[in-house]
């Protein structure tokens, strides 16, 4: 009972009928609690670096080059991390993750020049190539099978939280103190989720060979064998589509809010801090729909809000115009993590004891749209202004809708 004391005083209490859909134990509430901290400190972060980079001099196009380069380290890495959490330990790479993450936050509290930055980003490159095929193994063997997308949905609404709240505070405390106090929080919010994770995250054991080739058994009478390879290809390429074009946005909202709309680095942040809103309302519940509804239909929202978002960036640049956006983003984003998480948990279960490399091979598809949205959205800035990328934007989230129609359509 000792070791459920912090993370059910810390989260339980508030949200105790609703944690109870997605079978609380000690681990799952730990690592709701170790993604909100790390979220925390690392949206700080995510808000504060580029507008660092544009204060030491960094081009609009090198600061998007700046951005991807820890997704180009993590796509490198990540299924070799992979492989490595599934033999050493999954609890023993997150703690080294975690520990990589201390680390990035407090160096930067030292960094003056750009290509420090672009150092340091690399380890955080590192850091998440060995981080998320260890958090994604975790929540499948701790969470039920019943509600696996509610279970992810939790964890990405904690994380996602975290991050518009690191949003709001390091817009304010650029304004009024500087960048130095933003890398310092970070720093500390860091090291209070390696204490969660030591303390409070376990592992379990592998099933043992019958008891996996039983869950192989019953993958492939589910969904015949010939059918599971083009399916797997089908939504990855689906996952590649819907990422670039929402990371297209994301990764340059501080720059464009600042500098299209001419808000202030604290409306900004303000802006992009009170999507939380939406995060914790539609996190748990397109989770909630994906388990009993049409998780097809949960994986298309992202489009929606991909193409809804910029035209609201278009018709009203302004602070309510970039709230409303920035809302409508990250409801999108609410509704296709869970959902995304639930079907690699599905496709990984016919060999459990190489879950997280399987989990971290189909998720470098995100990663390969996390490297190439901001690049694009550099490129397409500095060739036609923000207007042009907004629009350009449009036509590729339209355009992966219609792909993801003729993609579950055929699947269904």
């Amino acid at each position: 009972m000792t070791k459920l004391a912090f993370p059910q005083l810390a989260i339980g209490t508030l949200f105790r009928p609703k944690l109870q859909n997605m079978s609380v134990q000690p681990t799952m509430i730990a690592l709701v609690a170790e993604g909100f901290l790390t979220r925390l400190g690392f949206g700080m972060i995510g808000f504060a670096l580029p507008l660092y980079a544009l204060s030491l001099g960094t081009s609009i196009a090198k600061i998007g080059l700046l951005y991807v380069l820890s997704t180009i380290v993590s796509l490198a890495m990540k299924p070799a991390m992979g492989w490595l959490a599934d033999r050493v330990g999954r609890k023993r790479i997150l703690v080294g993750a975690v520990l990589l993450r201390c680390l990035v936050g407090l160096l930067l509290v030292f960094a003056t020049l750009p290509w420090q930055l672009f150092a340091i980003r690399g380890l955080q490159g590192a850091m998440t190539a060995a981080r998320e095929p260890s958090i994604m193994a975790l929540l499948a063997e701790h969470g039920s099978k019943k509600r696996m997308a509610s279970a992810f949905a939790w964890y990405a609404t904690a994380r996602d939280l975290g991050r518009s709240l690191g949003y709001g505070a390091a817009g304010l405390l650029i304004t009024y103190l500087g960048f130095w106090w933003v890398f310092l929080l970070a720093f500390a919010c860091s090291c209070a989720a390696l204490f969660t994770v030591l303390r409070y995250v376990e592992e379990r054991k592998t099933a043992e060979p019958k008891e996996i080739m039983k869950h192989a058994r019953l993958f492939t009478e589910e969904k015949p064998a010939a059918g599971i390879r083009p399916r797997l290809f089908r939504y990855a390429g689906f996952g590649l589509l819907v990422t670039l074009t929402a990371e297209m946005m994301r990764g340059l909202f501080p720059v464009v809010a600042t500098q299209y709309a001419h808000l202030s680095e604290a409306d900004a942040g303000i802006a992009a801090s009170a999507a939380s809103i939406a995060i914790l309302i539609g996190g748990p519940l397109f989770g909630w729909f994906a388990d009993r509804g049409n998780r097809n239909l949960v994986l298309s929202l992202r489009s929606f809000a991909n193409a809804g978002s910029c035209v609201l960036y278009m018709l009203f640049p302004n602070f309510t115009g970039f709230l409303a956006g920035r809302t409508l983003d990250d409801m999108g984003k609410a509704a296709f993590r869970p959902a995304w998480g639930s079907m690699l948990v599905e496709i990984s279960e016919h060999d459990e004891k190489t879950r997280a490399q399987t989990m971290a091979i189909l998720d470098t598809t995100s990663d390969v749209g996390e490297i190439l949205g901001p690049i694009l959205a550099g490129l397409l800035i500095s060739a036609f202004g923000i207007p042009g990328m907004l629009a350009v934007r449009i036509v590729l989230a339209l355009v992966t809708e219609a792909q993801a129609y003729m993609l579950f359509r055929k699947i269904e």
